[in-house]
């Protein structure tokens, strides 16, 4: 190899390093550096909504955990304002399908050991929770403009399992709010 295609080839993996480091820099971003995406207009202009419950059987998270949720859905979006609600989703613009999304991570389980009785107590447990996802869709086309999840937090008695529905269903209508109406 002669010395300037030593040269060029020297020049080539500096450059190629330094975009390198610039992508290893950029990546290192935090989520509250990341700019929100538009929603697409059908969304924030929409005036009329149709709320829809995305029912499920399993019930993994809360006895009637889909109907609190939903509750507090409705709840949220009525005292928002921003649009009527409808009970027909061929009079909307826009619909707002709430999805359970309960998850399972299989179980545990782990004994301890009695010496006087030389007998194990095993113990087990399920690892499950849920997801909460709010998924837009035009009404007419009824094709998907936008959706967003929210793992609810564990808990293990029922009061403190219903407050997690509604903090987070809370979270998912305040994401939706602060993208349809950006704080300037």
């Amino acid at each position: 190899m002669n010395r300037s295609a030593i040269v060029v080839s020297s020049l080539l993996a500096a450059l190629l390093l330094g975009q390198g480091s610039l992508d290893f820099a950029q990546s290192k971003k935090s989520a509250k550096e990341v700019p929100h995406a538009p929603l697409p207009a059908a969304i924030s202009g929409a005036k009329r909504v149709y709320l829809l419950d995305g029912q499920t059987t399993s019930q993994y998270l809360t006895k009637n955990g889909n109907v609190l949720a939903f509750d507090t859905l409705y709840a949220d979006i009525r005292s928002w304002g921003k649009y009527e609600l409808v009970d027909n989703p061929k009079a909307a613009d826009i619909v707002i399908e709430l999805q359970y999304r309960p998850y399972s991570n299989g179980s545990s389980s782990y004994g301890t050991y009695n010496p006087s009785s030389k007998t194990v107590q095993t113990y087990g447990s399920d690892d499950a929770g849920a997801d909460f996802a709010l998924v837009v869709y035009d009404a007419a086309s009824k094709g998907q403009l936008w959706s967003e999840s929210d793992a609810c937090g564990f808990a293990r008695r029922v009061s403190n399992q219903r407050k997690e529905v509604v903090k987070s269903i809370g979270r998912l209508v305040e994401n939706l709010k602060s993208r349809v109406q950006p704080s300037s």
